[in-house]
């Protein structure tokens, strides 16, 4: 008997936590947008890292590491709009490999871009859960261009090193889709380049990227 009594007081004490946990759990707002009102004010933050293609003085490979803060500015039953900026670190490089009219035997080297950029972005949230996301994002800052080759022409006997770098401010905006998976991760694309003020050499023509969303708030 007593050990029924026992066994009795330790379910309900388990059912009791069981439940006492989901409550505080259900009580922390999810680090997205969600489906229902969001609370005045909330911020959300995220980060999204993207291998990259594009198109500059030839085809480059890169990656686009992104910081964005945003809140809810409107709403509606099927889908919800987040304002917000945040930062970008891009990266570019051009291999001899990607350009095949060049003889990697004689030309030896690579083109390198660094970006480092401010953004503004409206995004909408779509869906039931808000899990599809389609927005677009102005950006704008520094770009640094540096050419670095080698060339060896042994039959006309003939070789030199050349380096040529610019620094310039490049403006431009892209499209981003993303999906969520899961409660913090989701997969994202992204469509864009810079707007044609420069030449395509410097400040590249178009990229385009997928990756990982992390969700942290």
């Amino acid at each position: 008997m007593n050990t029924t009594r026992l066994l009795l007081a330790a379910t309900t004490l388990g059912l009791l936590m069981t439940a006492s946990t989901a409550s505080a759990a259900d009580s922390v707002p999810p680090p997205h947008v969600v489906a229902g009102p969001e609370e005045r004010g909330r911020v959300h933050v995220q980060v999204d890292g993207d291998a990259l293609y594009g198109i500059g003085g030839q085809s480059f490979l890169g990656g686009d590491l992104r910081l964005l803060v945003d809140t809810a500015v409107w709403r509606t039953k099927h889908a919800t709009g987040t304002l917000g900026g945040g930062l970008s670190l891009v990266y570019h490089n051009e291999p001899t490999f990607l350009a095949p009219w060049i003889d990697r035997d004689q030309v030896h080297g690579a083109t390198h871009r660094v970006q480092t950029l401010a953004v503004a972005a409206h995004t909408i949230h779509m869906g039931a859960q808000r899990r599809f996301a389609l927005g677009f994002q102005l950006q704008g800052g520094w770009n640094y261009w540096r050419s670095d080759y080698r060339v060896d022409y042994d039959r006309e006997r003939l070789a030199g090193h050349s380096v040529v770098d610019r620094n310039t401010f490049v403006v431009g905006g892209q499209l981003r889709a993303s999906y969520r998976v899961s409660r913090r991760i989701g997969i994202n694309m992204e469509l864009g380049g810079p707007f044609p003020t420069k030449s395509s050499y410097v400040n590249g023509m178009f990229q385009v990227g997928v990756g990982l969303t992390i969700h942290l708030r």
